[in-house]
């Protein structure tokens, strides 16, 4: 019978590696943790992640077309037409002509989804409040500039610049 090999012993990490795995474990646990908000909310009414994904960008962007959902969210027309139909069933969201286009269809939020969106919105702030109390002005800058600088170019459109950044 052959011993195994014992593994060579690795260098400590460097300290820009210590970062990065630092950052990705506050990303990976801060996701999960607004994600549970959203999901309590969710779950009363027999929605999922997909459908507040999609009931977020209709909130905030009226009039969404489905080729701009199917590009911010990464998914296939199939991932999407399931959710999207059961958010239309529940008249959460309706999906309207473009006037100037017929061909394009937009979607929107109808005050029923909007107060769904408010509840899961509001219990996602009150964690962003909290976090926000603890740090300085200048952290805060520096923690969007740090999630602005992670996102894909062709979203960073999508962000409301509602404070100077």
């Amino acid at each position: 019978m052959t011993r195994a090999r014992q593994p060579e012993p690795a260098d400590p990490p460097s300290d820009d590696e210590v970062a990065w795995r630092r950052g990705l474990e506050l990303v990976f646990y801060t996701h999960m943790e607004m994600a549970a908000v959203a999901d309590a909310v969710l779950a009363e009414h027999g929605l999922s992640r997909s459908h507040h994904r999609i009931l977020y960008l209709a909130a905030r962007h009226p009039g969404i077309t489905v080729n701009d959902i199917l590009s911010i969210l990464r998914v296939t027309n199939q991932g999407l037409a399931r959710p999207l139909k059961e958010l239309m069933a529940q008249e959460l969201i309706v999906q309207r002509l473009d006037t100037a286009d017929r061909r394009r269809r937009g979607h929107f939020v109808t005050p029923k989804g909007m107060r769904l969106y408010d509840r899961v919105a509001q219990a996602q702030f009150k964690m962003i409040a909290a976090a926000y109390d603890r740090v300085s002005p200048g952290d805060l800058q520096g923690f969007w500039r740090t999630l602005e600088a992670m996102m894909r170019p062709e979203d960073r459109r999508w962000v409301s610049d509602l404070l100077p950044g």
